[in-house]
């Protein structure tokens, strides 16, 4: 499987009044974290939509564990990796770690999306191209 890592240095505005990274900006660096995953993997999403007539791969579900706090000016690893695929979905789990310690872990599960064929501002779901399985470790 391919796993993709980047580093994430946490702002003053990430964090609460308390100091701590408020939790919606873990969902944020998934979301951001899944895009570096395809891009690293040669699959810069806004390309692969247009080439494979493609509204993108919302979210059909997101949760995240926490064993850890952080704060303003931490430095985390944040890794990505599609952990199970389906024929029109995939799950990328997401750790987040500081000094090698696990602070985060979640999930995301996905869909792949095309236009609806009886109405194009509707979505659909459909099959998962293959080079999306190819270069991410799912065939």
């Amino acid at each position: 499987m391919a796993i993709s890592r980047r580093r994430i240095r946490v702002a003053w505005g990430d964090c609460d009044p308390a100091g701590i990274v408020f939790y919606p900006n873990y969902f944020s660096w998934f979301d951001a974290s899944t895009a570096v995953l395809f891009e690293t993997a040669g699959l810069p999403l806004p390309q692969l939509y247009r080439e494979h007539g493609l509204k993108g791969f919302p979210l059909l579900e997101a949760k995240a564990h926490f064993t850890g706090s952080s704060a303003f000016g931490d430095e985390l690893d944040c890794e990505a990796e599609i952990t199970q695929w389906g024929d029109k979905t995939f799950t990328v789990r997401h750790r987040l770690l500081r000094d090698g310690a696990l602070l985060v872990e979640g999930s995301e599960l996905r869909v792949c999306a095309i236009p609806h064929p009886d109405d194009p501002a509707r979505i659909k779901a459909a099959p998962i191209p293959a080079i999306v399985k190819e270069r991410l470790g799912g065939s």
